[in-house]
């Protein structure tokens, strides 16, 4: 499956474009150290710089819930499918789909590693993530 791209030209670009290239960035608050996901003009905090910084891509299964009914008609040969709420381990909150599993397989607690898949812009990419075994 091919997903659809995110909004480039805005404040998240430099992730989908590292993610394109297999790599996990996000901004870091220069001040205080926090990730600011979503990005803004700054830390959302502090009100410090961001700067963006690679992430290891490792994570933990904060909430989900399994879609069982697609809301975008790309989507309907896909379900059931994903979609969860990640702590990053250096930090900070990421929603994305957790992908290559059953979803009954998935747990709040359950440690994920991100992977990366293209998008219909062939400059971005997403973020996804899968478990780890157990």
């Amino acid at each position: 499956m091919i997903y659809s791209a995110p909004r480039n030209g805005r404040e998240a670009t430099p992730h989908w474009k590292a993610a394109r290239q297999g790599r996990l960035v996000m901004p870091f608050c220069e001040a205080c150290g926090v990730i600011a996901w979503p990005p803004a003009g700054a830390c959302t905090r502090c009100r410090g710089a961001l700067a963006w910084r690679e992430c290891s891509g490792a994570g933990v299964v904060v909430t989900f819930s399994v879609v069982r009914r697609a809301v975008q008609p790309e989507w309907k040969d896909a379900v059931p499918y994903v979609v969860a709420f990640i702590d990053l381990d250096e930090g900070g909150r990421i929603l994305s789909n957790i992908v290559d599993c059953d979803p009954a397989d998935v747990r709040c607690g359950a440690r994920v590693t991100a992977r990366f898949v293209p998008t219909t812009d062939p400059e971005l990419g997403l973020p996804v993530f899968h478990l780890q075994p157990a």
